[in-house]
């Protein structure tokens, strides 16, 4: 019987350390510790960056009649003890372990400035207090989809950007590194700040740049498409 409960009590505290929770302060984005800015002389290192684009630089701003401009989402990763280098690519991301942590912002009415969703000064982050993640934002135009689920799927799968309409753009933030307040402290640690305070190091990014993504022309997925479904018949007829 004293096997059955320890069992029980460990099962239990697995699952509590499963669902476990911090608290962060999202209830604003301050536009002296963080701002964005579209980017079109360069394309995303994402999607092949280095090359030429077009245009000039222009602020990533909103208050335009159809609504939202820009999505941003904050991603956190385990810490190594030191702030890690924004990823460059994919690739790079994906090596690096960011997951979303469900934190979700758009772009202001006022040029250049973030402004969160559902901002809370209690928000929830997936992981506990007194346990040290970075962090990171990456923001994205509208163009490209509503959730960072739909977005990282596109820039990992150049047919998928093929369908894309318009111009977007991509681009990561400086990043941080910090550790949640308790659950049921308010207001909970800072994610976007000018200096380190004790729960770690704030996102510090002034003129987050976003660059253009490279999309792939129709004509390119017509071939594309094409030369697979020859490689396709020519296996058949073998």
């Amino acid at each position: 019987m004293k096997q059955l409960v320890l069992t029980i009590s460990f099962v239990l505290s697995l699952t509590g350390a499963a669902f476990a929770v911090g608290t962060v302060n999202w209830a604003n984005i301050s536009f002296v510790a963080m701002t964005a800015q579209t980017n079109s002389t360069a394309f995303s290192s994402f999607t092949g960056g280095g090359s030429t684009g077009f245009g000039s630089v222009g602020a990533a701003q909103g208050g335009s009649p159809s609504g939202v401009s820009f999505y941003w989402e904050l991603l956190f990763t385990s810490y190594n003890g030191s702030q890690l280098a924004s990823p460059t690519s994919m690739a790079m991301l994906i090596s690096q372990g960011w997951l979303p942590t469900g934190l979700k912002a758009t772009n202001s009415n006022v040029s250049g400035r973030l402004a969160p969703v559902a901002g809370s000064t209690h928000a929830t982050v997936p992981w506990d207090f007194g346990v040290t993640n970075s962090i990171m934002l990456v923001g994205w135009s509208a163009n490209l989809g509503t959730t960072w689920a739909a977005v990282s799927n596109e820039l990992a799968n150049p047919f998928l950007l093929g369908f894309v309409s318009g111009s977007p753009f991509f681009g990561v933030s400086i990043t941080g590194f910090i550790s949640p307040h308790t659950f049921d402290t308010d207001p909970g640690a800072i994610v976007v700040g000018t200096s380190p305070t004790s729960q770690g190091l704030p996102i510090f990014s002034l003129n987050t740049q976003l660059f253009l993504v490279v999309t792939p022309e129709p004509s390119t997925l017509a071939l594309a498409g094409m030369g697979g479904l020859g490689l396709l018949l020519s296996r058949r007829r073998k």
